[in-house]
């Protein structure tokens, strides 16, 4: 494990002198490469995590193209040295830079359900900084994690710089102690606080990508026949399995009637299963099944109700909505990575961004409302990461825009200028144009110096007219020479 730290810092040090525009070429022929792999690619996917191809297509392979491409065309500019100012009475003859430097190895751990977006996008931001990287797979996903490998040797990256591997949890720890100089974690928010806190020991800077609770909030001003579309999509997607997944949705107390009897509908017409015309698929892991089966258990057990039948000897979850979810429900308060929604009424706007914000998690939101100006005021008091209005989920394949949580969802923030800025140190240089044989602030310390600082601050800080305070200074410098 610490070998493949070791290989990859080895290899390092060539790839930061290259510009980002070398980088980035070498980083185009993957991107090349993986369009020409689009089946086979989607297949494999499907074969390992058991989802629908247009899932796999859309919510793995084009969100990583799309973001390759978007360093394409912004790297350059978001990593440039970038001139900052001063106070020019202070720092005359002087100029400031800011150089984005990268951090040296960065250990990606990526999880299984998007195995190519999860872990491409944060290998790819890092390299275009100019990290060497270490990518940790889901031990779920062998065959993911060898064509990632494959794509990075068909793009003739240096040797050493990326190492791919999808060993178990236990073993994987050993890369941590390994010594990387970033991590970037996406999992569940139990395992990355165990992460975070090995960080935290060894000093190494971390980005925590955790899981969601996320609410969807639906007013009575919204198109309701496109809004439980909306609902489904965002409950139901990947089977559920999306860290900004819908698993709270809080309706407006004067539809609520009329949007569950149209959600139950709705769900129950989603088509299970891998095949290309499917809408979701199955659960395939048996302890997420069990999970679920015990978080849904303890909901009725506290008289929540099933709109659904569900046969528990299969892996097939369908879609579970439950009602009267009680407060203290396990289904309100834990990770739920499945098929599993909760819906509830509120009375008013303030109502509906209390039970949101009711949460140990803040990941993302969702706003459904026919009122603009609502909308906005609704989602800029949601404390979250980010937040969908008529919409869910999308917005996470934009690469353009930050992405991440607050609270237990984690913290830090890659896609985007975000992502590659996380990615990387900054460092400030300041240099002197015209260097004076001596210095005001060297020694020796005198007290004319004193004064004369004393009075400069109190003309630039001071209360009272310019006019007086340019006496005030004047009087100083004179007592002061």
């Amino acid at each position: 494990m610490a070998n493949r730290i070791e290989i990859a810092r080895g290899a390092q040090p060539g790839w930061a002198k290259l510009s980002v525009r070398e980088r980035l070429a070498a980083l185009k022929k993957m991107r090349l490469a993986l369009t020409a792999r689009l089946d086979p690619v989607v297949e494999t996917i499907c074969e390992e995590v058991g989802k629908p191809p247009l899932d796999a297509l859309s919510g793995d392979v084009l969100v990583v193209l799309e973001h390759m491409r978007y360093c394409e065309r912004e790297a350059v500019n978001v990593l440039r040295t970038r001139r900052v100012g001063q106070p020019a009475i202070l720092f005359r003859g002087v100029r400031f830079d800011e150089v984005m430097e990268p951090h040296g190895v960065a250990l990606v751990f990526a999880p299984w359900n998007y195995p190519l977006q999860l872990a491409m996008v944060p290998m790819t931001t890092a390299l275009v900084a100019g990290n060497a990287v270490v990518l940790k797979c889901s031990e779920r996903t062998p065959k993911v994690a060898a064509l990632i490998a494959e794509l990075c040797a068909e793009a003739r990256l240096p040797e050493g710089l990326v190492q791919v591997c999808c060993d178990a949890p236990v073993e994987a720890q050993a890369l941590i102690e390994a010594g990387p100089d970033v991590v970037f974690f996406t999992g569940s928010s139990a395992n990355g606080r165990a992460v975070a806190e090995r960080c935290a020991t060894l000093q190494i800077p971390a980005i925590m990508e955790l899981g969601g609770k996320d609410a969807c909030l639906v007013f009575a001003s919204c198109d309701l026949e496109r809004t439980i579309d909306g609902v489904t999509y965002a409950a139901f997607s990947n089977a559920g399995q999306v860290c900004v997944g819908a698993k709270r949705v809080y309706v407006e107390r004067t539809i609520l009637a009329a949007f569950v009897a149209g959600f139950l509908a709705r769900a129950r017409m989603i088509r299970v299963g891998t095949a290309v015309d499917c809408d979701m698929g199955p659960v395939q892991m048996e302890f997420l099944r069990s999970l679920l089966a015990e978080q849904v258990d303890d909901g009725i057990a506290r008289g929540a109700t099933l709109h659904a039948d569900w046969d528990r000897q299969g892996n097939v979850v369908p879609p579970l909505i439950l009602t009267g979810v009680p407060r203290a429900a396990r289904l309100l308060n834990d990770e739920t990575f499945g098929p599993v929604v909760c819906v509830e009424s509120f009375g008013d706007e303030l109502e509906a961004i209390a039970l949101a914000n009711d949460s140990a998690f803040a990941l993302g939101a969702s706003v459904f409302s026919g009122n603009k100006v609502q909308a906005q005021r609704v989602a800029r008091a949601l404390n979250t990461g980010s937040c969908t209005i008529n919409d869910a989920i999308r917005s996470v394949g934009n690469p353009y825009a930050s992405f991440g949580g607050n609270k237990a969802s984690g913290y830090g923030r890659y896609h985007g200028r975000a992502g590659l800025e996380v990615f990387s140190r900054m460092k400030s240089v300041m240099t002197v144009i015209r260097p004076q044989r001596k210095e005001i602030h060297w020694f020796p310390l005198t007290a004319k110096t004193y004064a004369q600082l004393r009075g400069l601050m109190l003309f630039r800080h001071g209360a009272g007219s310019v006019l007086a305070r340019m006496k005030q200074l004047m009087k100083i410098r004179r007592v002061g020479s």
